[in-house]
């Protein structure tokens, strides 16, 4: 039995030895790959705070592209609306220049016949002058005739009463 104390006794030696060299073994293996996992760890943390720094500047970008969008998108409603109105003056104006060229058309077209009138009628009281100077020089001569007539019947009822004759016209 004492063979067997002494067997079984370096036997737990050997155990506790293999026991201590592979906690030894297990200890040093777990802390290499703790820490190469720590390390590991530490570069995706480091990895991720930079993703977290572009992933906020990005986000900052997106937002100051999204309001500058909202921006243009207001903008171009602004000059949508602007240019319908522009469109709208500018029919209108059109309209306006196509119904003054008619009416600059018309008045032309009227004071073309006003002034054709207007010489007509420049003829006629030119004749109508002529006409009656004509005609007041026929007076004229129709009153110096008269005044003749008148001294012609005065000498002759003169020379009638002379006579002594006598006239109703006397």
């Amino acid at each position: 039995m004492a063979f067997m104390k002494r067997d079984v006794n370096l036997g737990l030696l050997i155990l506790i030895i293999v026991s201590i060299v592979l906690f030894s073994g297990f200890s040093v293996y777990y802390q290499t790959t703790f820490k190469d996992v720590s390390l590991e760890y530490q570069n995706k943390l480091n990895q991720l705070g930079q993703v977290t720094k572009e992933l906020s500047s990005k986000r900052l970008e997106l937002n100051e592209t999204y309001s500058l969008r909202v921006k243009a998108e207001e903008d171009k409603k602004v000059l949508d609306q602007r240019f319908n109105d522009v469109r709208d003056e500018n029919t209108r104006i059109s309209a306006d220049n196509t119904n003054l060229r008619s009416e600059v058309s018309s008045t032309k077209s009227q004071l073309a016949e006003k002034s054709s009138q207007l010489d007509a009628t420049k003829t006629l009281l030119a004749q109508t002058q002529s006409s009656l100077s004509a005609a007041n020089g026929e007076i004229t001569a129709l009153k110096s005739q008269r005044s003749n007539l008148k001294d012609d019947r005065d000498r002759i009822c003169a020379k009638l009463i002379a006579a002594g004759g006598s006239d109703d016209d006397c």
